[in-house]
């Protein structure tokens, strides 16, 4: 597998970008939560979409922005680690390295600090999807002791947990656009026949398009309202397996694949069993 891109962060610009990504990634089950409890009139769809593109979609642009460019090209020479990218270029003596000090939060990734023998830290921290790649090929040219102990460090076993469950594109395209369309033909058949006495009673009335219409809406809105039911899971979840990544750091792969079974039955057993609730009451 091809290392995972390495990013260079100064104090400014992990800052900035940890408070985006965590203020992007906090949004959805907040505002989850408060269409389920706090909210008690339906929410259009342009306002909601409105209200994800500010609290949602625009931070985590300007992280992305911010993580492509602390993108650097890395270069394990015989006699020092150099990384660079365009206006900036490092390189650090492995002699110099006296210890890897993996971050206690993941953000805005998963990352190290890199201690000096002088007592010092390098100036600027160093982040991966998952960092152990990285760790694991400095093994060689540092005393065992010091990359050991990074790669068992509670932070990096919990990131390379979650990266080892993690699922590509497609994987989420289908259980928030596909599987909507579940949801979506319950709610659109109860909304026809309430609102124009039959399945196909607006298409009658108004027309194919404005039919078309209201199902395209029916169904952005459930997939939208899958993901926000879904992100309230998952930030349950990731809470748990970190947690549990420091009180139980052996038991990390094993507590990661209870809270993605977890969410798995929360989503696939939960929605349905929301969707049919109204209908048997």
């Amino acid at each position: 597998m091809p290392d995972t891109p390495l990013r260079v962060y100064s104090s400014t610009s992990r800052v900035a970008t940890a408070v985006l990504t965590a203020g992007s990634r906090l949004s959805l089950p907040i505002i989850g939560v408060a269409l389920g409890f706090v909210i008690t009139t339906s929410v259009p769809l342009m306002a909601l979409l409105r209200i994800l593109t500010i609290s949602f979609v625009l931070p985590a642009a300007v992280a992305w922005w911010i993580e492509r460019i602390s993108t650097v090209q890395v270069e394990r020479g015989s006699a020092a680690l150099t990384l660079h990218r365009a206006g900036l270029r490092i390189e650090v003596p492995y002699a110099a390295i006296a210890r890897i000090l993996p971050w206690r939060l993941p953000l805005p990734q998963p990352g190290f600090s890199l201690e000096m023998r002088s007592g010092k830290r390098l100036t600027y921290g160093l982040a991966s999807d998952d960092p152990t790649q990285h760790i694991s090929a400095l093994a060689g040219v540092l005393p065992n002791s010091v990359a050991s102990a990074a790669i068992q460090h509670p932070m990096l076993l919990y990131s390379r947990a979650k990266r080892a469950s993690s699922r590509r594109w497609y994987h989420v395209a289908a259980k928030f656009g596909l599987f909507a369309l579940l949801p979506t033909a319950v709610w659109f058949n109860a909304h026809q026949h309430i609102a124009y006495g039959g399945l196909l009673g607006q298409y009658y009335l108004e027309g194919l398009w404005p039919y078309v219409k209201t199902w395209l809406i029916s169904w952005t809105l459930t997939s939208i309202y899958l993901v926000l039911y879904a992100s309230v899971w998952r930030a349950i979840a990731e809470i748990v397996a970190w947690s549990a990544a420091w009180a139980a750091p052996a038991q990390t792969t094993r507590t990661r694949r209870v809270v993605e079974v977890v969410c798995g039955v929360a989503y696939y057993v939960g929605v349905p069993s929301l969707v049919l609730l109204p209908f048997v009451q």
